[in-house]
């Protein structure tokens, strides 16, 4: 495929002790939306290297727009020592396990979803993840182009939903850092939305995605959906992480509203001093790191 012109690009963050000569002793961790992809080089011990924003300005369909994104990057094309490739795609759902026999995604998903077959064969692939242990299925579309691309160019990667991999770290947050309360809620940031997980106890309880313009709006949907469920503020463990504008105000707002119910991500993973003076910590890119990644999921 011929790139016509390349796509715009920003370095969030660079570290010199990147040695790009040996990438093969490194993680590469993407985030893949219609309108970005962000991608964090780590070491083995979850500290970040590079982090580099893609923007899709031209609304060219996602599969073209991994491809710009491969075609224009000379890291992306080199092997890592484990890679990770997490999705936000529209169409997806959280089930029991149970209900869904491995072969049958299409068929249940087809309920809920508009798909249609072109021609030749369905223009989406059905994907399932199970969350080891809760029973938990996290079904979605992927569109086929970009699920056949990452299957021909990457098969060192594990590939999964966003909101698997986002309960999947809430779950490993929870277990090591978030257990004070009988609640537990991690809001997951990306630009201009977030994910909200909450558990309680080891039972998820709920996984969406809402838009958020300002740390008020997140505040709103949080506290409504604990205001629903009769949870009280001082039942819950709450922090943010994930790469946004918004996180310092996010996590000023929960800490005046929960109290001692925050918890501040960036005291329990300490981040490189060059990454602190840009503004950044290890919680901006958590979901990429490879953290708490649950290899048997």
């Amino acid at each position: 495929m011929a790139i016509t012109k390349p796509l715009p690009l920003q370095d969030v963050y660079a570290s010199s002790a990147l040695n790009t000569a040996s990438l093969n002793i490194y993680h590469l961790g993407m985030l893949i939306d219609p309108d970005h992809i962000l991608y964090v080089i780590s070491t083995a011990q979850h500290e970040p290297l590079l982090i580099r924003l893609y923007k899709n300005r031209d609304g060219i369909e996602l599969s073209q727009f991994a491809e710009a994104a491969w075609q224009q990057d000379d890291l992306l094309r080199k092997r890592f020592a484990r890679g990770l490739v997490v999705v936000d795609s529209d169409r997806w759902m959280v089930v029991p396990a149970e209900y869904v026999p491995d072969g049958q995604e299409v068929h249940y998903l087809r309920a809920y979803y508009d798909i249609r077959a072109s021609d030749t064969a369905l223009p989406y692939v059905a994907h399932k993840d199970v969350l080891r242990g809760s029973g938990a299925a996290f079904l979605s579309l992927f569109p086929k182009e970009l699920h056949d691309y990452f299957e021909a160019r990457s098969g060192t990667f594990q590939y999964c939903h966003i909101s698997h991999r986002y309960v999947q770290l809430t779950r490993f947050l929870m277990e090591n850092h978030l257990n004070h309360r009988s609640h537990t809620g991690v809001v997951w940031l990306f630009l201009g939305t977030f994910y909200y997980c909450l558990f309680a106890g080891a039972q998820l309880l709920f996984v969406n995605r809402f838009s958020s313009a300002t740390a008020e709006d997140v505040l709103y949907y949080v506290q409504g959906l604990h205001n629903l469920l009769g949870i009280s503020k001082d039942q819950v463990a709450i922090t943010v992480a994930g790469y946004s504008g918004l996180k310092p105000y996010v996590a000023t707002i929960l800490y005046r509203f929960f109290g001692a119910g925050y918890k501040d991500l960036g005291k329990i993973y300490p981040a490189p001093s060059t990454l602190r003076e840009v503004g950044l910590g290890v919680e901006d890119v958590l979901p990429l790191t490879l953290l708490g990644a649950d290899t048997a999921g």
